[in-house]
């Protein structure tokens, strides 16, 4: 739950004390000050939302005020005055001075606690994303700011939607709406409150939590949203587990369907210094999982250090009936460095598959969809030995691009094509 922060500048003690336990039952953050001068100087180092002042201090409000707008021009906090004082030109001139609201001091409690609950409101709800019902991005800062500054042990949680723009461009602006307004209720629900969420952007969510629920809660998210996904898409595409969207006289890369990715990671002063080193350590924990294509989640535990060997993906297998076609794909592919195989047949595509173990398949449809049926040899290969099989780009002159990424292939590349576009596409898959 988002607590606001709020400074009370009195003079007498009794007065701040009651506000402040007014305040508490609004789960508001409170500090208190007794002069002007140091409520100045706490207000430079601090972002309060709320800023309550007597008139029982002796230096002059409108003065203070004036200067407290100078200096906050970029967060606008809400400033409440409150006097004995029933003079309406006392009341012109705060609120003209640049205070949002005048109270009385003889004011009752329960009228106090309703009049500050309702400035507070009307802050949060500006400040929330209407959408998701989470704090917006510039609140979701300041919050974790706050953190940092309370020098308090908790877990942050980056939640990231993937595939969100693909979604919204095949689905429309109004289903993606309403794919996060799912997602708000999912999460909102598993919340507890004192436990905050808000966008860092349109499509990734900072979870402020207690260490000990954290890995649940990530754990609860990816379960609940994997279950939900079926009504998002048509049935067509939830079970072929892709979407495309470009017309068939064009190559196209197989896209999967949205999914939840979240990095899970303790904050402690000793580690964390700043909110900016949080936010940079919790991309470089999800980056990982960035190209998963699966719901999932990691946590930040301690890492064992050693040598490890860096992979080369940089073997290319091609199968291809032209066999001047196939000759060109494998000079090109020569020349840009990478290591090729030309399969001589369909029959023994298999043998020439498991001896060289290539990090990207080229395939054509053949005579027959012979292509096809080899492709699905290769994936019971790499299902049976629960392994992941390769990138593969189907080149074909027959119009059947859904089937053809049914039967697994990545990106369908029709015929006639410039060989560049076939290097570019090979780049992306192994760069």
């Amino acid at each position: 739950m988002y607590s606001p922060s709020v400074l009370i500048i009195s003079k007498r003690k009794e007065l701040s004390v009651r506000y402040k336990k007014i305040l508490r039952f609004l789960s508001a953050e409170v500090s208190l000050i007794d002069n002007l001068h140091d409520g100045f100087n706490k207000i430079k180092e601090n972002e309060f939302e709320f800023i309550i002042i007597s008139d029982t201090v002796k230096e002059n409000i409108q003065e203070f005020i004036k200067k407290v707008r100078v200096i906050t021009y970029s967060s606008r906090p809400t400033i409440i005055v409150v006097s004995k004082s029933e003079e309406i030109s006392d009341r012109l001139e705060i609120l003209n001075a640049g205070a949002d609201d005048f109270l009385s001091e003889v004011m009752q409690n329960r009228e106090f606690q309703a009049r500050i609950n309702a400035h507070i409101r009307r802050h949060t709800e500006s400040l929330t994303n209407p959408i998701t019902g989470f704090l917006n991005e510039k609140l979701t800062r300041k919050t974790l700011r706050q953190l940092v500054k309370k020098e308090e042990s908790s877990s942050v949680i980056l939640v990231s939607i993937e595939k969100t723009n693909y979604y919204r461009e095949i689905y429309g602006e109004i289903a993606c709406e309403k794919v996060f307004q799912t997602l708000g209720a999912i999460i909102s629900s598993a919340l507890a409150k004192e436990d905050t969420i808000g966008h860092y952007s349109q499509n990734e969510f900072l979870i402020f939590t207690a260490n000990y629920k954290a890995e649940k809660l990530a754990e609860f998210i990816v379960f609940a949203f994997d279950n939900v996904l079926k009504r998002f898409y048509s049935e067509y595409d939830y079970q072929n587990n892709f979407v495309m969207y470009s017309s068939n006289s064009k190559q196209e890369k197989k896209t999967s369907l949205m999914n939840v990715i979240e990095a899970v990671v303790e904050y402690s002063p000793s580690r964390f210094k700043t909110a900016e080193s949080i936010v940079q350590y919790l991309f470089n924990v999800i980056k990982p999982l960035k190209n998963s294509g699966k719901s999932t989640y990691i946590i930040d535990r301690p890492k064992l250090y050693g040598k490890v060997d860096n992979i080369e993906k940089n073997k290319i297998l091609i199968m291809e009936n032209d066999e001047a076609l196939g000759l060109l794909i494998e000079t090109s592919c020569t020349i840009k460095g990478y290591k090729t195989m030309v399969c001589p047949s369909y029959e023994s595509f298999m043998d020439c598959l498991k001896e060289f173990e290539p990090n990207l398949v080229i395939i054509d449809y053949g005579l027959n969809k012979i292509g096809l049926k080899v492709l699905d040899e290769a994936r019971k290969y790499y299902s049976d030995l629960n392994k992941k099989m390769p990138s593969v780009i189907f080149s074909t002159n027959i119009l059947d691009k859904k089937s053809i990424l049914s039967h697994g292939a990545d990106f369908y590349l029709p015929k006639p094509y410039d060989i560049q576009t076939l290097i570019n596409t090979v780049n992306e898959f192994l760069i």
